[in-house]
């Protein structure tokens, strides 16, 4: 059979025999009607728990819009228009506006990427800023929320009389699903908090997993943190396999984040009859583009209950990786983490139970699944980085599964994930 799978903006083509083939793992698809613009003109005109946009604001006060960086597939071109103009209907001029780059500890975004996200009548309209989250003249610290972690925020984002967030809810490997508060709550937050929740202390409390927000600990303290840095209204967007957007929830942010990881929920879970031996995945852009991001697909997949491939299997990636590693901050601590030790077992063994630094605790996720499978890229910028990161490196897709038979036997059970990020298998 023959199946396509993202690489980059593109996609690229395998065949599987059918005997081999146990299934292709793709979210649920369904019919809309709507456009785009129109699923989010609708949410954020009937927003959740709360009045209007435009009869929550006053005019003179000023307003803070806290946007995903381009990690996050998200219709920023689309949605801006439509808040700007509610705002507008409420008093608030452009100028009393400013529009925040979520980065958490990736790298800023340049001006011409930012002119790119937005559209060049929004980069003049109103002003752009990348959040820094080591500049702390520029953070302010509100206390400690649940579990003892330090609440620690853009200062400037308190000083707006309103703060929105924009973001997109999807399957997320320690918050159970992102956007909701957590597009403030880590993506505006200072090194302190990003580095005490995403430490390996941190991240192997119970609870803390993929697609699951009840008891889990992460969750608790994006919603905490929020609260006491005063996120008044969201507008999360859920989108398809192909990067459309098909569901959008406003308001107020508890009510409205948990209604979208409902709609999440339904679209997202796939069932699985039996653990494959290898799996093969796709990531496409904007994820692929380094390997902090395309790394995920593995730790997606080995951090189930039930993993889909089975314990000793091989998970291949199909990923360009054009910006190597990654060029933040963090995605270099997790190269350097990587690359610290000879295997995967004793970088574990070093920092299990430990704190990090923000970046690091990547390694530690990939490290354990690496304990659980073996990864192998396909396609990447950066072969031989790869192998030195404890993984195998093949240049295209028939080569790698080549060596998937080779290794695994002619009979070899293979499930294609084409879009490993926005996937959640559920073995039966």
């Amino acid at each position: 059979m023959k199946i396509n799978i993202p690489y980059g903006k593109t996609n690229i083509s395998i065949s599987i025999p059918d005997k081999n083939l146990l299934g292709v793992l793709h979210p649920k698809r369904s019919r809309i009607r709507k456009s785009e613009s129109r699923i989010i003109k609708d949410s954020i005109l009937n927003p959740m728990g709360c009045c209007r946009l435009k009869d929550l604001v006053s005019p003179k006060e000023t307003i803070g819009i806290v946007v995903p960086d381009l990690t996050r597939r998200c219709p920023r071109e689309l949605i801006l228009p439509i808040l700007l103009d509610e705002l507008k209907r409420g008093g608030i001029q452009d100028k009393d506006i400013t529009i925040f780059m979520a980065i958490g500890m990736h790298r800023p975004l340049t001006k011409d990427e930012i002119g790119e996200a937005f559209g060049k009548d929004i980069v003049k309209r109103i002003k752009v800023k990348n959040h820094n989250p080591t500049d702390k003249s520029n953070l302010t610290h509100l206390g400690y929320v649940a579990g003892g972690v330090p609440a620690v925020v853009n200062k400037e984002l308190l000083y707006k009389d309103h703060t929105i967030a924009i973001g997109v809810i999807e399957p997320h490997l320690y918050a159970g699903f992102s956007g909701g508060p957590k597009t403030l709550s880590i993506g505006m937050a200072g090194e302190e908090t990003i580095s005490y929740t995403h430490s390996p202390k941190f991240l192997d409390r119970p609870g803390v997993k993929l697609g699951a927000i009840k008891d889990n600990p992460f969750h608790r303290v994006i919603i905490e943190a929020a609260c006491v840095a005063k996120l008044k209204f969201i507008v999360n967007v859920i989108n398809n396999d192909l990067g459309r957007t098909i569901f959008a929830t406003s308001g107020e942010p508890q009510l409205a984040f948990y209604k979208g990881i409902e709609i999440a929920i339904l679209h997202y879970r796939v069932k699985a009859d039996e653990p494959a031996d290898i799996v093969i995945c796709g990531v496409g852009w904007p994820k692929d583009s380094n390997l902090y991001q395309a790394s995920r697909a593995l730790t997606y997949i080995t951090n189930t209950q039930k993993p889909i491939v089975k314990k000793g299997g091989l998970v291949i990636i199909s990923a360009q990786c054009e910006d190597g590693v990654g060029r933040g901050l963090g995605e270099k601590r997790f190269y350097k983490s990587m690359v610290s030790e000879n295997n995967a077992a004793d970088l574990v063994k070093k920092m299990k139970g430990k704190s990090c630094l923000a970046g690091e605790q990547r390694a530690y996720m990939v490290a354990k699944s690496l304990r659980y499978a073996d990864c192998a890229m396909v396609g990447t910028s950066i072969p031989n980085i790869v192998r030195k990161m404890h993984m195998f490196s093949f240049k295209d897709l028939k080569e790698a599964l080549d060596y998937a038979f080779n290794a695994h036997g002619k009979d070899a059970k293979i499930y294609v994930v084409p879009h490993a990020l926005v996937t959640l298998p559920v073995s039966r």
